[in-house]
């Protein structure tokens, strides 16, 4: 199973919109994708359309009571695509309990799991960048010099604290694509020492799909705008995670966590 997670460099880059909708372009490849929804804002749940109830297992019963994984394991109307809604924070799990939490995503069967986060990331960094063998990082053009500087803190961060190693950015949002340009690209590449994975224009039907103006129902604007360029860019993204990947450093995940939580203890 390959674990990614979307890190942000602040709030409202888009990171649940792509998360949904990376995965439901693996899954359509025949992949099994379980989403694992660590915002308390549940985004994930609204773009997939699911209902859950207080009666309904989340991941947070299932780590405080020590059951079995497969009872917070939702399946949408994508086939192989799967969510897990956490009913708490990420950040939460510092003081339920981190090593069952690591220990539950660690015995699922999938090909991916993606963790989404909430921002700001804080200890949520030390769950979602410690598990996770991958990350991809986002950014805008709004504010965008403020998202490239907490980009090469959260690559750095990722990389060398966590093992958690970055793949490229998306630049998503994209209003003014003349602004982006290849130089700009390459001179932005050297700077991140990661590639630019896919540039996204701002698409307002896509938007749409998470609480968007006009928004009547919730959708995955991957499956339902198929020619468009938002949906070629989210191909691209997963095209890239279905390539050859780089070796993860990452073979003990568990005792990876534990040392984590010791350290930050200490």
């Amino acid at each position: 199973m390959k674990t990614v997670t979307f890190a942000v460099s602040k709030g409202g880059v888009g990171k649940s919109l792509i998360t949904a909708n990376v995965g439901a372009a693996l899954a359509n490849k025949g992949k099994k994708v379980i989403l694992v929804e660590g915002d308390p804002n549940h985004p994930l749940q609204v773009i997939l359309g699911i209902d859950t109830s207080s009666k309904d297992f989340k991941l947070d019963e299932v780590v405080k009571k020590d059951m079995e994984i497969e009872k917070a394991v939702y399946s949408t109307d994508i086939n192989n695509l799967h969510l897990i809604p956490s009913g708490a924070s990420l950040q939460s799990y510092f003081e339920i309990n981190p090593l069952t939490f690591a220990k539950k995503l660690a015995g699922l069967k999938a090909d991916f799991m993606f963790i989404d986060v909430p921002f700001p990331l804080g200890e949520a960094a030390f769950l979602s960048l410690g598990i996770c063998e991958y990350s991809i990082i986002i950014l805008t053009e709004d504010e965008f010099v403020l998202c490239v500087e907490s980009a090469i803190d959260t690559i750095r961060l990722g990389k060398y604290f966590f093992k958690c190693i970055p793949l490229g950015f998306i630049l998503n949002r994209i209003k003014t694509p003349e602004k982006f340009n290849k130089d700009f690209i390459k001179d932005l590449e050297d700077l991140l020492e990661i590639p630019c994975i896919t540039k996204i224009k701002e698409d307002q039907d896509a938007s749409k799909s998470y609480g968007g103006v006009g928004s009547q129902k919730a959708f995955l604007a991957y499956q339902k705008y198929q020619e468009s360029e938002f949906a070629k860019s989210i191909d691209e993204i997963a095209t890239l995670l279905l390539s050859g990947l780089p070796k993860t450093e990452k073979k003990d995940i568990i005792g990876f966590i534990e040392e984590l939580v010791r350290s930050s203890k200490s």
